[in-house]
């Protein structure tokens, strides 16, 4: 099993508390640490306050910067779109 991960699929507290992009109450959310974990983040990206989703996808750009730019150009759309209304 890749290092950071428990062998069921998760990942592992202390890699959490260590890569978290937000350290909110005593769990981190959003660890990003390898391309696996910054595809997940990407994907769940829009639990996170509108806010936080550029942190997000900053932090994701280091590990899969072509996923993280369609991402930001899909919440670029969605914004234009909203301000139309």
């Amino acid at each position: 099993m890749a290092k950071g991960w428990t062998k069921k699929g998760n990942v592992k507290a202390s890699t959490r508390k260590r890569t978290a992009t937000f350290k909110e109450g005593g769990r981190g959310k959003f660890p990003i640490f390898d391309r696996r974990s910054a595809m997940s983040a990407i994907k769940l990206r829009g639990h996170a306050p509108a806010s936080k989703r550029a942190a997000i996808l900053r932090r994701a750009a280091r590990y899969a910067p072509e996923a993280a730019r369609r991402a930001r150009e899909a919440d670029q759309g969605k914004r234009k779109n909203r301000r139309k209304k």
